[in-house]
């Protein structure tokens, strides 16, 4: 299995540089990752900018294992410290294995500018490691994103990773993605609402995202999702108990299979 990954690495550069994901969260996954507008803990890692409507102190644990296999799968752990004047929050993310490993550190900050307008920038330190021949590549990377409410239907986000076009490598000049999202939700009620977002990199085709959540028991709700770019589809669910919420998604790749993920966040 790892001569089989070792010769996907060598032959697909830019997929071995995407392993650490761009959104982190089972509530993300269930949604086909159209989060751009969703003010939760994920936020740190999802729209820096949406952060700054946090009221609570929360931390998660996410865990994601890419087609089954424990090569692919990443780990994350956020953390969001609400203050009086915005949030704080921090983002650790790994994946990979011995012979190649991406770990990313990120730090920002969300405040409110208005009633209805927020923003935040992130710091995110890179870190890849090649295995014994090749050795570790450290890159560091600014992210900014806002979020703003329209009424209280509609609500828009915007974010932008790698705002310096972090380096991976001089060799060919590796950059990082630069990813641009702009996405916007319609909330029919408290029980329901619907996201749609447009996401895109300065080397792939644009990626439409959107996704749906039903609040479907007190302490049930149900998410269902697709993108375009790769076509994916996705389902998941989330469960509340009293501080607790713990979510499990699966997005599915026509192609490729299955990725489950699952995500545990306490409040504080």
């Amino acid at each position: 299995m790892r001569k089989i990954l070792i010769l996907v690495f060598a032959l697909s550069p830019m997929f071995i540089f995407t392993q650490v994901p761009y959104q982190v969260g089972a509530r993300a996954n269930g949604l086909a990752n159209s989060t751009l507008t969703l003010s939760d803990v994920w936020a740190v890692k999802n729209n820096i900018g949406a952060i700054g409507e946090l009221d609570e102190t929360e931390i998660g644990l996410g865990y994601q294992n890419k087609y089954f296999l424990k090569e692919f799968s990443n780990q994350s752990l956020v953390i969001n410290y609400a203050t009086k004047k915005g949030s704080f929050g921090f983002c650790f993310q790994q994946a990979g294995f011995s012979l190649y490993r991406e770990i990313t550190s990120s730090i920002g900050y969300g405040m409110k500018l208005e009633s209805n307008f927020s923003a935040g920038l992130s710091l995110n330190y890179h870190r890849i490691s090649f295995g014994e021949v090749y050795g570790t590549k450290n890159s560091i990377s600014a992210s900014a994103g806002l979020k703003y409410r329209l009424n209280k239907s509609v609500e828009f986000g915007v974010n932008v990773s790698n705002l310096n076009r972090a380096q991976i490598t001089e060799i060919e000049d590796e950059r990082f993605p630069t990813v641009f999202g702009l996405g916007m939700r319609y909330i029919f009620s408290e029980k329901a609402f619907w996201t749609f977002e447009l996401e895109k990199d300065i080397v792939h085709s644009i990626n439409l995202k959107s996704g749906l959540e039903i609040k479907a028991h007190e302490v049930l709700v149900l998410r269902i999702g697709v993108n375009s770019y790769p076509f994916q589809t996705a389902f998941g669910a989330g469960v509340k108990f009293k501080k607790w919420r713990l979510d499990l998604a699966a997005n599915w790749h026509s192609s490729l299979g299955i990725n489950p993920s699952a995500g545990l966040v306490y409040e504080f």
